[in-house]
């Protein structure tokens, strides 16, 4: 099952409600009481689900269309403390976006413009690659952004490398499959490297990379192109965080989590580290839920941000990187050659 970017939809249909009199509509009864039965069954934040339920309700039942209905459902993702689900109805979502106090304008500036992957050699000895987020939220750009990512490695790769800095700095999220197809042989080798667990703690599907071949949730993802030295089982990596790194980047970067030879540098990510599916509702409207979380190959489980191993607070130059703060401090770590594991 694709979770967190390919909403899986199961669809249902209304039964009439013996207690829709005592609301104006039966057609918003019935849309209210679908609504909260797929979240009271499906999302990891349904711990006040009645109230939420009573509060949604008694607003409700004077209104005469779900078109009224739809921008309460606002006030219920806040309630549920999920700002990565939303009701998406007739073309338009109603979610809950926290308010977050980080703020970094240079790299706030760079989303817009940082849009593409980008690969640099530093020193002759390190391989930097910058992968920013996608919006393949429909599963079809597997293909072009795992290749994308494999030939910008491809072009600067060699022998000599010593290390590389992955840097996820702008990555918003998007489709985190093609990234991790891109970078299995950098993840490791017959390793299961994370997953998903409920709200009762149950498996609900791993990330695994058996004989070189990529599984998520025992689905196969294939890569037509190849890295030119694909040995990278050991090889020393950076991982590069930043608080716009969200959803897609975060799941990379906990990919690597857990792994020999792996820091992590920079500042505590955007904390959208919950896997969502998407539940239809009729033909009109849909409900996105957090119904995971996510763990690492340690089987920690991911509820709030990532903290990277060394936290660096701004700092950020791409356009001279060797006065990036962050990326100074991944290559004194390589340096640091005692530190790695050989």
């Amino acid at each position: 099952m694709h979770r967190y970017i390919l909403a899986v939809f199961f669809s249902f249909f209304f039964v009439k409600s013996s207690t829709a009199q005592t609301f104006k509509n039966d057609s918003v009864k019935l849309f209210l009481d679908k609504s909260i039965e797929i979240i009271k069954s499906n999302s990891i934040h349904a711990e006040n689900i009645d109230s939420v339920k009573s509060v949604l309700y008694e607003k409700s039942r004077n209104l005469a269309t779900i078109d009224e209905v739809a921008p309460l459902f606002e006030e219920v993702f806040k309630s549920l403390n999920d700002y990565h689900g939303g009701l998406k109805y007739k073309g338009k979502t109603y979610g809950w976006s926290k308010k977050s106090s980080y703020v970094n304008p240079y790299l706030k500036a760079k989303l817009r413009t940082e849009t593409k992957v980008n690969s640099q050699l530093i020193d002759g000895r390190y391989g930097y690659i910058r992968i920013p987020g996608n919006n393949d939220f429909g599963f079809k750009k597997v293909d072009s952004i795992a290749n994308d990512i494999v030939s910008n490695i491809n072009l600067i790769d060699s022998k000599n490398i010593k290390g590389w800095i992955v840097d996820l700095r702008v990555n918003t999220g998007g489709n985190m499959y093609p990234i991790m197809l891109a970078l299995k042989e950098f993840i490791g080798n017959d390793v299961i490297f994370g997953g998903f667990r409920n709200a009762q703690n149950k498996s609900t599907g791993s990330w695994e990379i058996k004989g070189n071949r990529l599984l998520i949730d025992e689905i196969l993802l294939e890569r037509k192109s190849r890295l030119n030295y694909p040995d990278k089982t050991h090889t020393p990596i950076v991982i590069l965080t930043s608080g716009y790194t969200a959803s897609a980047g975060e799941m990379t970067a906990i990919s690597f989590i857990g792994r020999p030879n792996v820091y992590l540098v920079g500042e505590p990510t955007a904390n959208y580290t919950t896997a969502v599916q998407g539940f239809e509702i009729g033909k009109a409207a849909a409900i996105n839920l957090s119904t995971d979380y996510v763990i690492d190959r340690n089987h920690k489980i991911y509820k709030n941000s990532i903290v990277p191993d060394f936290e660096i607070l701004n700092g950020d130059n791409f356009e001279n990187i060797d006065k990036d703060a962050k990326i100074r401090k991944a290559l004194k770590l390589f340096k640091a050659s005692k530190n790695w594991v050989h």
